[in-house]
């Protein structure tokens, strides 16, 4: 039995027992980390200005934002093509029971074509597609960083 086995060691050595140097590992597709799975940092003012944008949907969340339930559906910039792949996003609260007077409401019977009728699920599947959207950048109360938003949709372009 040797040494190491008997002390519970590995059978590795470390540089400074064995006297040598680390050689490092060689990079292979199995032991480098993928690039695409680190975050990618949010776009600057200077980068994305004010504007309109043709943009695709790319789907939707409801959580807890700014202290309200609310709904974050989001969109994926296509046009120009110097901002695609830039994520913006629209933000809607979404209280117990909607009415007319709530901003989901109006985005959704938009993207519908029309009001609900009585008893519709109202689910941001009708958001598909590819939209006109006006993008602005908001400025928080709190002091955190300005991210672009959606505004307003404007119009459908396709899908849906």
């Amino acid at each position: 039995m040797s040494s190491s086995a008997s002390t519970g060691e590995d059978s590795f050595s470390s540089p400074e027992r064995s006297g040598g140097s680390w050689n490092p590992i060689p990079e292979s597709d199995q032991v480098r980390e993928r690039e695409s799975d680190w975050p990618i940092g949010p776009p600057q003012q200077a980068e994305l200005p004010d504007g309109e944008y043709v943009a695709a949907y790319r789907g939707a969340e409801r959580n807890i934002w700014f202290g309200q339930k609310k709904i974050r559906l989001c969109f994926q910039i296509i046009e120009p093509t110097c901002y695609v792949g830039i994520e913006v996003f629209l933000f809607a609260t979404l209280p117990n029971r909607l009415s007319h007077r709530h901003k989901y409401y109006d985005l959704w019977s938009k993207a519908n074509g029309g009001p609900p009728r009585r008893n519709d699920r109202m689910s941001p599947r009708v958001f598909r597609g590819y939209w006109k959207v006006k993008v602005g950048w908001s400025v928080p109360r709190t002091g955190g960083h300005p991210m672009p938003q959606v505004v307003e949709l404007l119009e459908r372009v396709a899908g849906g």
